[in-house]
């Protein structure tokens, strides 16, 4: 397994190392157990494709695997039956057994033919029954807990990147794995069927032979299978790259840059690099894990098998065994040795089927052992009723990092609005996470009304903040989606609308093609595409339907950081003025945006340097008015944007 040390160095856990470079014998003696492991969780499985399903699939396996043995029987007696029926002419017994022969041979065969797309059929509901199962335990796996740290860990980004990318490929999933598993039912029953009848009808050790000489290729081919498979997951850090590169080519986002710059040979170069980096290690331990013993366990079987049917046909020149006796043999013995051939079924679908099912399970284990149960309670409605209040909270992204935040304080009081300023990189951004549970602080704690808010349940604690980001989702989805997603996925016309109203920007959606049914993007019929005031309206009534939804803080995140400083300050008090009487925090590092804000607290260096109005802040003269100061200096000497429809626009809503 891949991990990163403290230095930043990539390194292999040695376990895993052991295990990719064990030899076939090797991973045959070593890996049974994890290979077992594998096999009976993806069983474990096989019982969300309900029991009909399965139940089904499995009665029409057993079925499948022993109509071959039939159809031998059949032909067999056809081919023994000639000499006589031609002899005794066609009004004779033995013309009357041929034709019996004959018909059974062909409706058996019929029956053969008539079963695959049936098999195929419950195969397809099956995979697709379980792989539903599969995606729904993801999603909530990558959602357990209320913070997003997990979500950056590499361990979890590289078992995601691998499970989620053979989640689409409809032969690589758990669900492809458990109906590939039941195919092998009909491959095992005639092969094992196959090595009783030649046992019968001709010698114990016979059967035995065939049997050992099918297996002999069957475990040799699968247990080299099994190890190209846990070599190509130990590359998943280097394939997750690969993936990243590739979707750099082929995305609109990234298409703009790549053109202007002339980046496409660059991004090309580096695809392949990354390419050659994640197949050539596994090009190279395959040549050692298939080459090589292929040529032990197919001499092996070609011995046994070798034997098996010289001595048959001695026994048949001898007299010992008849003609029909001997066909049965014959093609009882082939329809054995079949079981070495690759099984196209099944054989990929298991395999890395099974493979998919280790990684989203370790995403799951990831994810859950990362989550913070934090508490059960519920909170009142009404909270906060008086203020929300960090106390002297530490906080880092990284145990070795320094402190974004250091033993901060800070009181946001109920019912009124908080701007807090300061330059980049002071950590304003973190504090929002840490008052939405997005991450939970190092040290220290968030009270609301005195009260602990890791002692809530995460996810009922965030639907009480309804926040803005500076990199707000811009939803590729119909305006009614954009916005009702503020208070659950509200689809209801009339309150949406009145957010909208609110925002300033029912006008322009009832504009649009569809109006609140037009997506967003032009990507799609009838899809339009919003300039950035635009999309900040749909933001802002995003969060005003919160509230109606029960949200009780309103967080402004930097979302205009893109905007001149005219165009802001108008944004900002249309905002202030939307949300005023509610619980309201606006994030900004431009000093001279939020002077109507109830209160101002400056963040410098992860603390609270100064907190007060603005008048009261200017007139101590810290460090709020030597920034405010050098910045409105900066803005007068500026000549004006020309982005004077943009700031019209903004200041109308």
């Amino acid at each position: 397994m891949l991990s990163i040390d403290a230095s930043g160095v990539l390194m292999v856990d040695q376990s895993a190392g052991d295990a990719v470079n064990r030899s076939v014998w090797g991973e045959f003696t070593g890996g049974m157990r994890g290979r077992w492991d594998q096999r009976r969780a993806i069983l474990r499985l096989l019982l969300g494709g309900g029991p009909a399903v399965v139940g089904s699939a499995v009665l029409l396996q057993i079925i499948a695997g022993l109509l071959p043995i039939g159809f031998v029987l059949a032909t067999a007696g056809v081919i023994a039956g000639v000499p006589a029926a031609v002899e005794g002419g066609v009004d004779s017994s033995a013309w009357q057994q041929l034709r019996d022969h004959l018909i059974a041979a062909a409706a058996l065969f019929f029956a053969i033919q008539l079963l695959l797309p049936v098999q195929a059929f419950l195969g397809e509901v099956l995979r697709r029954r379980i792989d539903d199962r599969v995606r729904d335990r993801l999603m909530a796996d990558s959602f357990a807990g209320p913070s997003v740290a997990v979500l950056e860990d590499p361990e979890v980004l590289d078992q995601a990147a691998d499970g989620v990318n053979m989640l689409r490929m409809a032969a690589w999933t758990p669900g492809a794995a458990c109906a590939g598993f039941i195919a092998l039912l009909s491959h095992y029953l005639q092969t094992v069927a196959a090595a009783v009848v030649v046992a019968v009808v001709y010698e114990w050790w016979a059967g035995a032979a065939v049997l050992l000489a099918g297996l002999v290729i069957r475990f040799g081919y699968r247990v080299g299978l099994s190890v190209f498979g846990r070599i190509f997951m130990t590359h998943q850090r280097v394939r997750r790259r690969r993936f990243y590169f590739r979707d750099l080519l082929f995305t609109a986002d990234a298409a703009k840059e790549i053109r202007v710059f002339g980046l496409l040979g660059w991004v090309g170069e580096r695809y392949s690099d990354a390419f050659m980096a994640s197949s050539v290690p596994v090009w190279q331990q395959r040549r050692r894990i298939f080459y090589g013993p292929y040529v032990l366990y197919t001499l092996t079987a070609f011995v046994l098998l070798g034997g098996v049917l010289a001595a048959v046909a001695r026994a048949s020149a001898t007299g010992v065994l008849g003609v029909g006796a001997f066909m049965i043999v014959m093609q009882a013995a082939l329809s054995s040795i079949r079981i070495g051939a690759f099984i196209a079924e099944s054989d990929v679908q298991t395999e890395y089927g099974m493979n998919a099912q280790q990684a989203l399970t370790r995403l799951g284990e990831l994810t859950l052992a990362a989550a913070d149960p934090g508490g059960s309670e519920t909170p009142s409605a009404e909270l906060p009723i008086r203020e929300i209040r960090f106390e002297r909270v530490t906080f880092r992204y990284a145990p070795d990092a320094p402190p974004v935040l250091d033993g901060l304080d800070l009181v946001i009081p109920a019912g009124a609005s908080l701007a807090i300023v300061g330059l980049n990189g002071a950590g304003k951004t973190t504090l929002v996470k840490l008052l939405a549970r997005l991450y939970e602080p190092e040290s220290g704690r968030i009270t609301a009304d005195g009260v602990d808010i890791r002692t809530f349940d995460g996810a009922a604690w965030q639907r009480k903040v309804a926040a803005i980001f500076q990199d707000f989702v811009h939803f590729e989805l119909p305006v009614r989606d954009n916005v009702g997603f503020g208070a659950g996925g509200l689809r209801d016309d009339e309150p949406i609308e009145e957010a909208l109203r609110r925002a300033g920007a029912l006008e322009f959606v009832a504009g649009l093609p569809a109006g609140l049914d037009t997506p967003l993007s032009r990507q799609y019929t009838d899809g339009a595409e919003l300039s950035g005031g635009q999309w900040q309206r749909i933001a802002i009534a995003r969060a005003l339907i919160a509230v109606e939804g029960g949200a009780r803080v309103l967080v402004l995140d930097e979302p205009t950081a893109s905007l001149d400083a005219r165009a802001e300050v108008a944004f900002f008090e249309r905002f202030l003025d939307l949300t005023s009487g509610a619980t309201s925090l606006v994030i900004s590092h431009r000093f001279s945006t939020v002077r109507r804000a109830d209160r101002i607290a400056v963040l410098e260096h992860g603390r609270v340097t100064e907190s007060g109005t603005h008048d009261g802040l200017l007139a101590a003269g810290g460090r709020y008015a030597e920034l405010f100061m050098l910045q409105a200096a900066r803005f007068a000497e500026d000549e004006p944007s020309g982005d004077d429809d943009l700031i019209e626009e903004t200041a109308d809503a």
